[in-house]
């Protein structure tokens, strides 16, 4: 081939490859766009001390959600002298999830054997963390206030989608059993859920916050509202609900779905409280769009 037509086509070549270019940048900035967001999935469930389910059945029940981080309240742990696995490292382990965080307070300081599992392995009302993502920092921490003693929440650090994230499991006590509501700011003013908002209020700006657990509050009762003001939080449990998950305003969260349900019926007909259900209580459950933070895009 003689030089001037070699130096046409190498011309040629260079400008189709400039048109190529040009059709698929804005393919690769909309790949860009989808990749600035991250899907997180929540649960968060009271586990009854795992009196009518092992942690495998649990982890059977909400599999199929595909969760990404579980928040478990009325979690048993190994009674002392019981050379078995973790409670809520079994869930995790049938779940996939791989790093598992346990708290060292059981709720009004209840124990087996009343409190326990049917194996005898088991017993307490623990809180506990699963994550897909590391977890570090876990602690218990205070929460003074009304109601009954031994009530401290779960706390642990994750990162997800380059965003610091707070999590917080808890089971805090409340007015939800009294036949009589209360009315008035009052009720929340001394109680444990408005010193777990301090705790909330202290996180760092960049630190965003999920909470999830039993509050032993309604939806829509005042204590609970109040809470949601004070910590700047909002609620993806929309049904009449003491079980819920919160999730800070700091940054676009979006709530993509939410679902409640209490699972297979009449399985144990020794559950009467809700006709054999697996636990006493419904698990509740968030799809969340997290907005990448600035560092990682």
């Amino acid at each position: 081939m003689s030089t001037p037509i070699l130096s046409k086509a190498i011309k040629l070549a260079f400008s189709i490859a400039l048109l190529a270019t040009a059709f698929t940048l804005p393919v690769l900035a909309e790949q860009d766009n989808q990749a600035s967001t991250t899907k997180l999935r929540v649960i968060a469930y009271n586990v009854a001390c795992g009196q009518w389910a092992t942690p495998e059945k649990i982890a059977e029940l909400i599999k199929p959600l595909n969760p990404d981080l579980v928040l478990l309240s009325e979690v048993p742990k190994a009674n002392r002298g019981k050379e078995v696995k973790d409670w809520s490292l079994r869930v995790a382990e049938a779940l996939g999830l791989e790093h598992v965080h346990v708290g060292s307070s059981s709720s009004a300081g209840h124990k087996s054997p009343k409190w326990g599992d049917p194996t005898g392995n088991y017993g307490g009302k623990f809180k506990s963390i699963l994550s897909r993502t590391p977890l570090s920092n876990g602690k218990d921490i205070e929460a003074e206030g009304t109601g009954w003693k031994r009530a401290k929440p779960l706390r642990a650090e994750t990162v997800i989608g380059g965003k610091k994230f707070a999590i917080y499991s808890l089971h805090l006590p409340g007015y939800a059993h009294n036949k009589k509501q209360p009315t008035k700011i009052e009720a929340y003013e001394g109680s444990k859920h408005k010193a777990l908002a301090e705790h909330i209020k202290a996180e760092d700006d960049d630190c965003e916050v999920i909470v999830g657990g039993d509050f032993n509050e309604w939806t829509e009762g005042i204590v609970m509202q109040s809470l949601l003001k004070d910590a700047k939080l909002k609620n993806a449990t929309k049904e009449k609900s003491i079980d819920h998950i919160l999730y800070s305003t700091k940054s676009p969260i979006k709530l993509i779905k939410t679902d409640r349900d209490w699972g297979p019926k009449n399985q144990n007909p020794k559950n009467l409280k809700c006709e054999g259900c697996w636990s006493d209580h419904p698990w509740v459950y968030a799809e969340l769009e997290i907005p990448a933070s600035k560092s990682s895009k």
